[in-house]
Formats: structure tokens, C-alpha cells, sequence
């Protein structure tokens, strides 16, 4: 008998060994949604506003949506940002939205490729692609953060 539990406690401690070596799945980098927040602020907020409800945000709505202006771009209301997930069924749309911070998608408001609303800020990191691609990870995990939830 002594020896049978013996026996089980080695498998035990073996199993585990073999467990704690085996390398983790990777699941890359994380994102920094406080990094993301402060890249919203700087970027983003002039058009969306800081509480990123867009047109719809009155009055901390982004000083540069104007209805009046004489520029086309200027007249597009801004998405409320906030209401991303219940447009999308439930389902935050990450990948347009990493579109939309590349410019990779037409949003006539954000303008062209070439001088997007935001100007060069993403657009002058090309040559680092891994300080862009975390950037636009924390800007759109700080936009997930931000989804407002269903009310019953």
C-alpha cells in the first residue's frame, strides 16, 4: 500500500513538472488602454469629443465638427464611438476600427491617406511599424473600453 501511494505521488509530481514546462500559448502584446485614453485625448477627442459620443455629445462634442464650415469635412458628424459594439450586434468591430486609425478605410471626415484629420501622427510612424502597431492596439483596446453597455 505504501508503495502504490508512492508510486501516485511521483506521477503526480512528473505530471506536474511536465505541466509548469510546457511554453504557454502566445497571445502577443497587451494593450495599454491608459496609453490609449491619452492617445484618444490628443488625436481623436477635437472631432469625436471627449466623452467620444461625436455629434451626438453636446456640449463636450470636438471643437472641429461644425455644420456651418465651408470645409466638406467639417460638416460630417463625428460617430459616437461609445456605441460601437450595439451597432455591431454585440460585437466590438476591432478590425474597422484598426482600419479606420490606419486610414485604410474611406471615412470622408477622417480626409485621405495622405493628410488624415490626425495628421501625421500615425502616418510618421510607418518606418516603426511595432511603436505604430502599438498605438493603434491601445488606442482601439481604450475604444473597446469605452463601449457603453445595453440598458435592460
Amino acid at each position: 500500500m505504501h508503495y502504490i501511494r508512492l508510486a501516485i505521488l511521483a506521477v503526480m509530481i512528473s505530471a506536474g513538472f511536465v505541466a509548469s514546462a510546457q511554453t504557454p500559448a502566445k497571445t502577443g502584446p497587451r494593450a495599454n488602454i491608459a496609453a490609449g485614453k491619452e492617445l484618444f485625448h490628443q488625436h481623436c477627442s477635437t472631432c469625436h469629443g471627449v466623452d467620444a459620443k461625436g455629434a451626438h455629445g453636446a456640449p463636450s462634442r470636438g471643437i472641429m465638427y461644425d455644420p456651418q464650415s465651408v470645409e466638406p469635412e467639417r460638416r460630417v458628424p463625428p460617430a459616437d464611438l461609445t456605441e460601437l459594439s450595439e451597432r455591431n450586434a454585440g460585437k466590438f468591430p476591432a478590425d474597422r476600427i484598426r482600419n479606420a486609425i490606419y486610414n485604410k478605410d474611406s471615412i470622408r471626415a477622417h480626409g485621405t491617406p495622405e493628410m488624415p484629420a490626425w495628421g501625421n501622427v500615425f502616418y510618421l510612424l510607418k518606418d516603426r511599424p511595432k511603436l505604430l502597431e502599438k498605438r493603434v492596439r491601445d488606442l482601439t483596446a481604450y475604444i473597446e473600453s469605452i463601449q457603453a453597455t445595453k440598458k435592460p
